[in-house]
C-alpha cells in the first residue's frame, strides 16, 4: 500500500517582468519553477488505474504554473512562488505543495546563475 508519493516537475520556464525595481520591470527575464505535490489517494489511484483522470496531471499543473507566472507583475520572486502555491494548493487541496521559484541570470553583483524562494504549504496528514 503507497502511504505517501508526490508528482515532481522540474524546470516549468516562462518569461515575465518580475522584478524589486522599475528597470527590471521594463523588460522580460526568464523564470523556473520547480513543483512537488505530495498526496496519497491521487498518486495511488493512478497507480491502480492507469487513468489520467485518476491522478494529477502534469499537463495542467505546467498550464496553470505558465498561467499564474505571466499573468500579474509581481516586485518579489516571494509574491510570485506564493500565487503559484496559493492556485495549485486550490486545485489539489488535500496535498502538500512545494514551490521552487527562480529568476535565472538576475541583474546581481558576482553574476549568479540564478536567485530564488522556496515555499511550501497544504496538509501533510499520517495515514492511519
Amino acid at each position: 500500500m503507497i502511504e505517501r508519493g508526490a508528482i515532481v516537475i522540474r524546470g516549468i520556464q516562462f518569461q515575465a517582468s518580475h522584478g524589486a525595481s522599475a528597470e527590471e520591470r521594463r523588460q522580460t527575464r526568464r523564470f523556473e519553477v520547480d513543483l512537488e505535490i505530495q498526496a496519497r489517494d491521487p498518486i495511488a489511484k493512478g497507480g491502480e488505474t492507469d487513468r489520467l483522470a485518476d491522478t494529477v496531471d502534469y499537463l495542467e499543473l505546467c498550464t496553470l504554473v505558465i498561467r499564474v507566472g505571466t499573468e500579474a507583475t509581481c516586485h518579489l520572486v516571494e509574491k510570485v512562488a506564493r500565487r503559484i502555491l496559493d492556485a495549485v494548493g486550490a486545485r489539489h487541496p488535500a496535498a502538500h505543495v512545494t514551490v521552487e521559484v527562480r529568476k535565472l541570470d538576475p541583474p546581481c553583483p558576482g553574476a549568479p546563475k540564478y536567485c530564488g524562494v522556496r515555499i511550501a504549504g497544504g496538509p501533510l496528514t499520517r495515514v492511519p
